[in-house]
C-alpha cells in the first residue's frame, strides 16, 4: 500500500499550490521593495513534508514517497560578513569626511591664495605693506606723513589678525554646536535601536520574524558605525520554556591604540537596554581664583559655585561642559528607563555556619555600592550546609578614554581640541601620546597667535632702547656718559634695574587695546597699535645723540634695523603661547616664512586626508556593491522566480485535476454491470 493515501495526493497538491503562491507572494514583495532604502532580499523557505513512522500496512516493495512541501518561513538573504566589513570602512570613511569638512572650514578662513594684491595672501600682503612703508619712511626720516603711512599698514596688520582670530572663533564655536548635535544624533540612533530591539524581540515571541523591522535596525547601525567604530554581536537569549530569540549587543570598536584601556569596547546596546552618550561634567573653574584669597573675596575658591561664590569643596562646585569634550556613556536602560542588571551565580559550595545551633538556613540579601548578593543555603542529608551566591551587578556609567572612538564623532571632536605642536607634554605623556602631530583648530589658532605676538613684541623691543652717543657709550637724562667705576658704560648689562626703567626711551608700538600701551598678553585677537603711537607720535628714527645737540640725530639706523626684522630667521616656540608646552621650536623662519608654514601644513593636511578619504570611500563603495550583490533585489532573478513558481502553481492545479479525475473513475467508473 502507498505511503501516501488516495486522498494525500490531494494534500500533496494543496501544498504545492499553497508554497507557489507564497512564493508569488516573496517575489512581489521583494520587486515592490526595490527602490525602498536599505530593504533585504526575502526567500521563501521550503521543506519536504515527510510523515515519520511506517504505515500500517506497509510492505517492503511499497515505494514511500513525502507527502508534499512545507512553508517553514520567510528569510532575508544577508552576508554577516561583508556588514562587518562595510560598517568598519564606513567609519573610516566618516573619520576622514569629517577631519576634512573640518580642515575645509579652516582653509575658507586662512585661504591665502591671490586675496591679497599681487598676488600675494592677505597676511602676507599686510606684512608686505608694512615693509614698504618703513622702506618709505627709511628715505624720509622725520617726515609725520610718512610715519602715518608705517600706521596705517601696521593698523591694517593688526586689523587683519584679528578678523582672521575673530573667524577661526567663530568656526570653532560652530563645530562645537555641531559637535552637540551629533552626539544628540547618536543618541537618537541608540534610542531607536533599542525600541527596535524590543519590537523584534516581541514579534519573535510571537512566531514572526520582523524583517522589515530588521531591515529598519540594520539601516540604523549603518548610520551609527558612520559615527564611531562599533562590533555588532548577534545571540541567543533565553525566555524560558526552552525557546530562544535572538539578541541585538553592539559594543565599541575597540579603537585605543594602548591594549591597556577597555573602555574602548564599552556596550552601547544590549537587548533592549541602550546607553546614551553626554559630555562629560567638571567642577567650574575660577578664573580669578588666588591661592591666598580669604572668603569672601573675588578670587577665593579653585572652583564657582551655581550661585558664583568660590569654593575649595569639590561636591559644591557648579558643573559645566569639559573644555576637552570628553564623553561619558550612560548606564545602559530600556525604554522605560529600568536599569540593566548582570546576574552572575556560583557554583554550591561547602558552607560551615559561625552558629551551627542557631542558624535557620534562611536566604540573606546584601547591597553594596549597587550590587545586589544574594546568598541561599541548602542542608544535605548528612546535616552539613552548602551555600551559593547570586549576584546582581547594575550598569555604570563609563568615562571613556581621549581615544577610544574612531569616527565622525571623534574627528569632530578632535578639531575642537587637538593643538598639535602647542600640546603640552602632560596632553602628549598621560592623555594622547599622538596629541603633537594632530592639528584642529586650536593648532591654527595658537599659530596665529604666535606670528601676531611674536611680530608684535620683536617690533616693541625695536622702538624701545637707550641712548648713547656716536661712541656708543650710554648717555644719562642730563645727556652725560654713564660710568661705572669710572669707565663709560657701553653694556647694558652694566646698568642698574632702577637705570633701566629711568633710561628707556621709546614706546610700545602695538598692545592689547587702542587705549593702552600694555603689550603684556598680546595675541591674534587683540593685537591693535598702541596708545601712544596712535595719538601721532613718530617711530623713534635713532637712539644716538652726539654730544653737541640737544635731541637725537634723524638718521635712519633704527629704521633700517626694523626693515631688517623682515628678513631675519627667528625661533617659534610653542611654549610662548601655550603654559608648559615645549620650548622645541616648531618652525625658524621670517614672519613671512612662519605664515606660509601655517598655510603648508594645513594644505598638507588636507592633501592627505582628502587622498584616505577617496581610498576609504573607494572601498566601502566596492563592499557595499557587494553587499547589495547579495541582499539586493535583482529584477532578474525574481522574474526567474515568478516564472518558476508559476509554473509550480500550474503543475499543482493540473495535479489537483488529474486526481480529481481519477477520484471520479475509480469510484463512479468502477464495480458497474455493463
Amino acid at each position: 500500500m502507498s505511503s501516501v493515501g488516495t486522498f494525500g495526493y490531494f494534500n500533496q497538491a494543496r501544498l504545492g499550490i499553497f508554497a507557489a503562491q507564497k512564493g508569488l507572494s516573496v517575489a512581489g514583495n521583494n520587486i515592490s521593495n526595490i527602490n525602498t532604502p536599505g530593504y533585504t532580499r526575502q526567500r521563501l523557505e521550503q521543506k519536504s513534508f515527510y510523515a515519520a513512522g511506517a504505515d500500517r500496512y506497509y510492505s517492503a516493495y511499497d515505494a514511500r514517497t513525502g507527502n508534499g512541501v512545507l512553508c517553514t518561513g520567510v528569510s532575508q538573504l544577508r552576508d554577516p560578513y561583508l556588514d562587518i566589513r562595510y560598517r568598519s570602512q564606513v567609519s573610516n570613511v566618516g573619520a576622514m569626511d569629517a577631519k576634512l569638512a573640518g580642515l575645509e572650514g579652516i582653509q575658507a578662513i586662512l585661504d591665502e591664495v591671490g586675496k591679497g594684491d599681487d598676488d600675494f595672501g592677505v597676511i602676507s600682503d599686510k606684512l608686505h605693506k608694512v615693509y614698504e612703508a618703513l622702506q618709505m619712511l627709511n628715505d624720509q626720516t622725520g617726515h609725520a606723513v610718512y610715519d602715518t603711512q608705517v600706521r596705517a599698514a601696521a593698523q591694517a596688520l593688526a586689523d587683519q589678525f584679528r578678523a582672521y582670530a575673530s573667524r577661526l572663533t567663530e568656526h570653532y564655536n560652530n563645530a562645537a554646536k555641531g559637535f552637540k548635535e551629533d552626539v544628540t544624533a547618536v543618541n537618537n540612533l541608540l534610542s531607536n535601536i533599542r525600541d527596535l530591539n524590543a519590537a523584534i524581540r516581541k514579534s519573535e515571541i510571537h512566531g514572526d520574524n520582523a524583517l522589515e523591522l530588521r531591515d529598519e535596525r540594520n539601516l540604523l547601525i549603518d548610520q551609527l558605525s558612520e559615527y564611531m567604530k562599533i562590533d555588532v554581536i548577534y545571540t541567543e537569549e533565553d525566555i524560558g520554556g526552552g525557546d530562544t530569540v535572538e539578541k541585538l549587543i553592539i559594543k565599541l570598536g575597540g579603537a585605543n591604540p594602548d591594549g591597556a584601556v577597555e573602555t574602548d569596547s564599552s556596550t552601547l546596546v544590549d537587548g533592549i537596554y541602550a546607553t546614551q552618550f553626554s559630555i562629560t561634567q567638571v567642577p567650574k573653574p575660577n578664573p580669578k581664583y588666588d591661592p591666598n584669597a580669604q572668603a569672601g573675596a573675588p578670587g577665593f575658591g579653585e572652583f564657582l559655585k551655581p550661585d558664583g561664590t568660590g569654593t575649595n569643596v569639590l561636591a559644591e562646585a557648579a558643573l559645566i561642559d569639559s573644555p576637552n569634550f570628553d564623553l561619558t556613556i550612560a548606564e545602559l536602560r530600556d525604554i522605560k528607563g529600568k536599569l540593566l542588571y548582570t546576574s552572575e551565580k556560583s557554583e554550591w559550595k561547602a558552607y560551615t555556619p559561625a552558629d551551627p545551633n542557631n542558624f535557620d538556613g534562611k536566604p540573606t540579601t546584601v547591597e553594596k555600592d549597587g550590587v545586589i548578593t544574594v546568598t541561599m543555603y541548602q542542608k544535605t542529608k548528612d546535616g552539613k550546609w552548602l551555600q551559593q551566591t547570586y549576584t546582581k551587578t547594575p550598569s555604570k556609567a563609563v568615562n571613556l578614554d581621549d581615544n577610544d572612538l574612531y569616527g565622525a564623532l571623534q574627528s569632530v571632536r578632535e578639531s575642537l581640541t587637538e593643538a598639535g605642536e602647542f600640546s603640552t607634554a602632560d596632553t602628549i605623556n598621560n592623555v594622547d601620546e599622538n596629541a603633537a602631530t594632530k592639528r584642529g583648530i586650536p593648532y591654527y589658532q595658537k599659530a596665529l597667535d604666535l606670528l601676531a605676538k611674536q611680530f608684535a613684541e620683536t617690533f616693541n623691543s625695536a622702538n624701545q632702547g637707550y641712548m648713547r652717543n656716536e661712541k656708543g657709550e650710554f648717555l644719562g637724562k642730563d645727556g652725560n656718559v654713564l660710568q661705572v667705576n669710572g669707565k663709560p658704560v657701553t653694556d647694558e648689562k652694566d646698568l642698574t634695574e632702577q637705570q633701566k626703567k629711568d633710561l628707556l626711551v621709546g614706546f610700545n608700538m602695538f598692545s592689547t587695546r587702542g587705549d593702552t600701551d600694555n603689550a603684556e598678553g598680546i595675541t591674534a585677537s587683540n593685537i591693535t597699535i598702541s596708545k601712544t603711537w596712535a595719538s601721532g607720535e613718530q617711530i623713534i628714527s635713532s637712539f644716538v645723540k652726539p654730544a653737541n645737540q640737544e635731541t637725537a640725530t634723524t638718521d635712519s639706523s633704527n629704521i633700517l634695523h626694523m626693515i631688517a626684522l623682515f628678513s631675519k630667521k627667528m625661533d617659534y616656540l610653542p611654549n610662548q603661547i601655550t603654559p608648559n608646552g615645549t620650548n622645541t621650536p616648531m618652525f625658524n623662519g621670517t614672519f613671512e616664512e612662519m605664515w606660509e608654514n601655517v598655510g603648508f601644513v594645513l594644505g598638507s593636511d588636507m592633501n592627505k586626508t582628502s587622498t584616505m578619504l577617496d581610498n576609504y570611500f573607494a572601498a566601502s563603495v566596492e563592499l557595499d556593491t557587494s553587499r547589495d550583490s547579495v541582499s539586493g533585489v535583482d529584477l532578474n532573478d525574481e522574474a526567474m522566480s515568478l516564472m518558476q513558481y508559476q509554473k509550480s502553481y500550474n503543475a499543482a492545479c493540473r495535479l489537483m485535476t488529474t486526481m480529481d479525475a481519477m477520484i471520479d473513475k475509480l469510484i463512479n467508473g468502477t464495480g458497474l454491470i455493463t
